[in-house]
C-alpha cells in the first residue's frame, strides 16, 4: 500500500534524506501569477479574481511560500525599510525596530524616498515602483539610489543597525503555517543575505561601487560589518526559537558577484555558524541559490545549507543538474531543477521541451533529497499548459524511488 503524504510532509521528508513516497512538486508561480492577474490576462479556466492559491490548485502542486508576498504587506512599515534590506512581513518571525532614528517619508510619483535621521547625521535612500513593473508582476521596489553615497555616511548607517532591536513575531508566523496548512512548507524569511558585508553588497550599494569601496575604503566597511553584527546575532536568535521549521538565510549567489574567495571569506563563517545554531534546534536551513552557481557548489555543501533553493540549472546556467547533486554529496536537497526557460515556447517548442523535461527526470532520479520547482519563478510569458503536463509527468514518474528511463529521452 502506497503511503499517502500532505505535500508540506514531502517536502520535510526530502529535505530530512528520507524518502517521500512521490516526488514533491511545488511550482514558483507568483511572478506570473502578480503579473497576469494585473493585466487581466489570467488563462480563461479562471475568474480574474482568482486566487493564487487556487491556481496552484489547479495546477496540482503544493504552495510555494519561500519567498514572502512582498505586494500583501500590512502595513506600510512592513517594506518601508526596503532600502536599507529591513523587512517586517508576516512570513517572518521576526520583526526589527529602529531604536533612536527619526525617518521621514516622501512619496512622488513611482518614486519613494526615506531619510533616516540620527544622533550621529542623516542618510537617505529612493526606491522606484513603476507601472511597467507591475505589469511584469515584479513585487519589490527598486534601489534606485543607495544609502551610501559618501564615506560620512557608512557611521551613520552603523549607528542604525547598531541600535536595531529585533523582536519574535511568531504569531503572524504561526497565522502563515495555519493558511498555508499541510498544501506547503511555510519558510520563515530570516534575511535576503547572509552576512553584514553581503547585506551591503546587495543594499547599500551597485555591485561595481561595492567593489571599489571594498578597495578604497576597507576599514569603513570592517567598521560597518561590526556595527551590523548585534543585528545578525539577533536574528540568529529569534529564528532559532520560532515555530519554524526551515528558515530561509542568504540569497542570489552568483560566482561572478559573490564569487569563491568572497563568499569563502565573508558569507561561509555566517552561514556555518546559524546552520549550526538552527541544527542544534531541530531546525534546517535554506538559502535561495538562483544565479549561476558554478564554483560556488562545494562551498555551499561546506555551508551547512540544507536546502538549496531556486537551483537553476543548463542552460540557463553553466551547471547541470547531474552536478549539482554530485558536488552537494547528498548533504544538500535541491528545491528548483526546472529553469523558466523550459516554460517559454519562444525558448523551447513543445517537443523540445517534452525531451528536456524527461532527461530532467533521468538526471534526478532516484529523486533522494529533491523538490521540483521551476527557478526562479514562472515567468508572466509562460505556458500555462506546461505546468499542467509537468503535473502529469510527477504522476506518472514521481513515485520514489525514481526510475531512469534513458530510452525516452532520444525521441
Amino acid at each position: 500500500m502506497i503511503e499517502r503524504l500532505t505535500v508540506k510532509e514531502q517536502m520535510l521528508r526530502a529535505i530530512r534524506g528520507e524518502w517521500a513516497g512521490s516526488l514533491p512538486w511545488v511550482p514558483r508561480i507568483d511572478l506570473w501569477y502578480n503579473a497576469n492577474s494585473y493585466r487581466g490576462t489570467l488563462p480563461a479556466v479562471f475568474q480574474q479574481k482568482a486566487s493564487i492559491e487556487e491556481v496552484a490548485d489547479y495546477i496540482g502542486g503544493g504552495y510555494h511560500k519561500v519567498v514572502p508576498e512582498f505586494l500583501k504587506a500590512r502595513t506600510p512599515d512592513d517594506t518601508i525599510d526596503r532600502g536599507i534590506g529591513i523587512y517586517r512581513l508576516g512570513e517572518m518571525a521576526c520583526r526589527p525596530e529602529l531604536v533612536g532614528v527619526d525617518r521621514e517619508v516622501k512619496h512622488e510619483r513611482d518614486t519613494t524616498t526615506v531619510t533616516y535621521h540620527t544622533p550621529v547625521g542623516s542618510v537617505s535612500c529612493k526606491m522606484l515602483y513603476t507601472e511597467k513593473m507591475r505589469q511584469a508582476g515584479i513585487s519589490q521596489t527598486w534601489i534606485s539610489e543607495h544609502v551610501i553615497k559618501k564615506p560620512e555616511d557608512y557611521a551613520v548607517v552603523g549607528y542604525i543597525f547598531k541600535n536595531i532591536k529585533v523582536h519574535p513575531a511568531y504569531d503572524s508566523f504561526s497565522q502563515c503555517q495555519r493558511e498555508t496548512g499541510d498544501k506547503g512548507l511555510v519558510v520563515a524569511w530570516a534575511s535576503t543575505s547572509a552576512s553584514p558585508m553581503h547585506h551591503m553588497l546587495k543594499h547599500f550599494f551597485d555591485s561595481t561601487t561595492f567593489y571599489l569601496e571594498l578597495y578604497d575604503h576597507p576599514n569603513e566597511l570592517r567598521q560597518l560589518c561590526e556595527d551590523m553584527g548585534p543585528y545578525f546575532e539577533q536574528i540568529f536568535k529569534v529564528q532559532a526559537q520560532s515555530p519554524a521549521e526551515v528558515i530561509h538565510f542568504g540569497s542570489n549567489y552568483d560566482a561572478m558577484i559573490t564569487y569563491p574567495p568572497f563568499f569563502k571569506e565573508h558569507m561561509l563563517p555566517y552561514l556555518q555558524r546559524f546552520s549550526d545554531l538552527l541544527h542544534r534546534h531541530g531546525k534546517f536551513l535554506l538559502s535561495h541559490c538562483d544565479g549561476e552557481n558554478k564554483g560556488l557548489l562545494d562551498l555551499i555543501r561546506e555551508s551547512g545549507i540544507d536546502v538549496a533553493e531556486a537551483v537553476c540549472p543548463y542552460p540557463m546556467t553553466k551547471v547541470t543538474l547531474t552536478e549539482v547533486r554530485k558536488a552537494f554529496q547528498g548533504k544538500v536537497a535541491v528545491y528548483g531543477g526546472i529553469p523558466s526557460v523550459a516554460l517559454l515556447e519562444s525558448a523551447m517548442s513543445d517537443n523540445e521541451f517534452e525531451i528536456f523535461m524527461i532527461r530532467l527526470f533521468d538526471e534526478i532520479s532516484p529523486g533522494d533529497r529533491f523538490i521540483l520547482s521551476v527557478s526562479d519563478t514562472t515567468p508572466p510569458d509562460a505556458k500555462f499548459d506546461r505546468l499542467l503536463r509537468i503535473t502529469e509527468m510527477v504522476r506518472e514518474r514521481g513515485q520514489l524511488p525514481m526510475e531512469t528511463n534513458r530510452r525516452q529521452t532520444e525521441l
